[in-house]
């Protein structure tokens, strides 16, 4: 692969990614929350900074833009022209061409009103920001439960071998959601510390492949029977959601769980 993905740590539990060619050095960054570690990390791979993604407007994905584009000023790509230093305004299906790497533009409205994911078909990269992230999903802050629905719909239509880059280190606390409030797992312990030792060696979790998700994610799962029987046949949960509820509602059900986990 010509094209690599750094994992820079942000604030207490962001992501920024510097996305760069290995033979030319052109590089990206998406979702900069913190300038001085992804200029440190440029500089000490002599990159040539070539734009910056954004994902939505939250200041955890925003706030270093402006210390980014004094050291190189460059185009932003945003979806809301509110946000400061927006130099490109893109909306869903637009295509953003770099000499080394070209995003499709996937419209996520949920979390935000303005939220969009970028997607590369060649690599099979996802950067998925605050809509999908391993073991769950975004929580709402602006749209609706429907809208945030079917935004992880349209990721879930995406090749299994994605690699997936989101915007928070959540895992952990999201795996202990779905093994405590969702399903059975008899071995649950196992995948707990199997999770944890991943973080540790690593330094993160991601990326991680969203075919695995789309077997594990409870909320890319709504449509599934066995996986409702499941959810709502587990201790926590009866009579409480029908397996006979609607996608949205069962969406909704556990949506609602996690916001109280």
């Amino acid at each position: 692969m010509s094209i690599k993905v750094e994992i820079i740590n942000q604030l207490s539990d962001n992501y920024s990614y510097v996305i760069h060619s290995i033979i030319t050095k052109e590089a990206l960054v998406v979702d900069p929350s913190e300038s001085k570690p992804i200029i440190n990390y440029i500089k000490n791979n002599h990159l040539i900074l070539k734009g910056l993604l954004i994902t939505h407007h939250h200041t955890d994905h925003t706030s270093g833009i402006k210390d980014l584009l004094k050291f190189k000023n460059v185009d932003v790509y945003t979806p809301n022209l509110l946000i400061p230093e927006t130099t490109k305004l893109i909306k869903d299906k637009d295509k953003i061409f770099f000499d080394f790497v070209n995003f499709l533009v996937i419209s996520t409205p949920g979390h935000t009103l303005d939220h969009v994911v970028y997607y590369n078909d060649k690599e099979k990269f996802l950067f998925s920001g605050d809509t999908l992230f391993y073991y769950g999903c975004g929580r709402l802050f602006e749209g609706t439960m429907e809208q945030m629905l079917t935004s992880l719909k349209k990721i879930k239509d995406l090749p299994d071998d994605t690699s997936v880059y989101c915007g928070h280190e959540y895992t952990y606390k999201n795996l202990e959601f779905v093994l405590k409030e969702l399903v059975y797992w008899q071995d649950r312990g196992k995948l707990y510390q199997r999770c944890k030792e991943l973080i540790k060696k690593n330094g993160s979790s991601m990326p991680f492949y969203l075919g695995h998700q789309k077997d594990w994610n409870p909320f890319l799962n709504c449509d599934d029977s066995n996986y409702k029987k499941g959810i709502a046949n587990f201790h926590k949960n009866e009579g409480k959601i029908s397996v006979e509820a609607s996608e949205l509602d069962f969406f909704t059900f556990i949506r609602n769980k996690r916001n109280r986990f």
